[in-house]
This record gives structure tokens, C-alpha cells and sequence, in this order.
């Protein structure tokens, strides 16, 4: 339900952004797998969505949510822990294809890049408390036309969770102190991007 509410909000946003004859607005969803690296996790368990808004056929930036699941055998436990994150972001783009080759944003083959940031929940499994971070985000997504304003893209992406305190077990990171450290975590994930007018 809250996935759901937070997408509409994003729409409702979008909706208040100023349209020119070069830019257009569109929607994103996305589906597919999340992963660390240490420990080795990875699972299909990423769910994104977003409003992208392009000011030509170049730049642009998207304002995106994500939800993930990590899950791992605990020695203390005998069932798996872990932990959840969700994140919303803001991130520009850019179109590799249109910017180095000329190339139309509404070709069959597309390849964007998108950096930005933004806040990071994370909530462990069986510790108390919500975690605070800030995000950084960066990643490549190669985008494929089904037809006009419609889209597949595949996309990977890899997040910087600065100042994280629970482990990807859902444990405290501590000793004597509690100590924070950056969670890196990446995404692999297949979706449908729709462009509501197109130039």
C-alpha cells in the first residue's frame, strides 16, 4: 500500500513540472534483482518505479523509488535474517547515444545514464529502530523501443547506503561503539519506461 501511495505522489508531482515543445514527462517501473557483494547476497526481490522528465533529447532527470530485500543465514538464528531498504532519489540523466553520436532519443537502441541521490530507510529484521542514510546512485540503462512512447530497458545500477548501522544480516554493526560504515549494494532489473508525448 505504501508502494503504491508513494508511486500516485510521484505522478501527482510530475504533473506541475513545465512542458516546452523539447521536453516530455514519463513514468517507469521496474522489477528484478538485488545484491552485496560481502557478504554474497543476491536475490530477485528489487521493486522501482519513477517520473522521468527529459528537457531535450540529451538531458534530463528522474525522481525514482526503490524497495529491496536482503536475506542471509545468521549462525546465532536458525532462520534467515536481513535486512529492507527503500530509497527515493533524484537523479540526472543523460542520453550516452543522443550525446555522442547524434542519435534520436526515440531510436530503437537508447543507452542513459543516471547519478544522483537521496535518503535511504533501512529496517532490520529482528533489531528495533529505523536506520537513516543518505544515497548515492549511479547506473547505465540500455532502452529498447517496443513502439511509440513505449519502452523496455534493462538497467544496472549500483547504490552507496552512507552511514549505514545494520550489517546485511540485520545485526548492528558495532563493537564497544557503534560504528557506520557504507552499505554498497547493486541492481539488475528489467522494465517498461513510457514517454507520454514524444518529440
Amino acid at each position: 500500500m505504501k508502494k503504491n501511495t508513494l508511486f500516485f505522489a510521484l505522478i501527482i508531482i510530475a504533473s506541475f513540472l513545465p512542458v516546452t515543445s523539447q521536453a516530455q514527462f514519463g513514468i517507469e517501473a521496474n522489477y528484478g534483482l538485488s545484491g552485496v557483494f560481502q557478504p554474497s547476497i543476491n536475490e530477485i526481490s528489487h521493486f522501482g518505479g519513477g517520473i522521468t522528465y527529459d528537457f531535450d533529447e540529451t538531458y534530463g532527470v528522474k525522481l525514482d523509488f526503490a524497495s529491496d530485500k536482503f536475506r542471509t543465514k545468521n549462525i546465532l538464528f536458525t532462520d534467515e535474517t536481513g535486512i529492507d531498504v527503500t530509497r527515493i532519489s533524484i537523479q540526472g540523466t543523460i542520453n550516452l547515444s543522443a550525446a555522442i553520436t547524434r542519435a534520436s532519443s526515440y531510436d530503437f537502441f537508447n543507452l542513459i545514464a543516471h547519478v544522483g541521490g537521496g535518503y535511504s530507510l533501512v529496517k532490520s529484521t529482528y533489531n528495533a529502530g529505523n536506520d537513516n542514510l543518505i544515497n548515492v546512485v549511479m547506473g547505465l540503462t540500455p532502452r529498447f523501443k517496443i513502439t511509440d512512447g513505449l519502452y523496455f530497458a534493462v538497467d544496472a545500477s549500483t547504490v552507496f547506503n552512507i552511514s549505514q548501522h545494520y550489517n546485511f544480516d540485520g545485526s548492528f554493526s558495532y563493537q564497544d561503539n557503534i560504528n557506520s560504515f557504507t552499505g554498497i549494494t547493486y541492481n539488475l532489473t528489467g522494465g517498461i519506461i513510457y514517454k507520454f508525448n514524444e518529440y
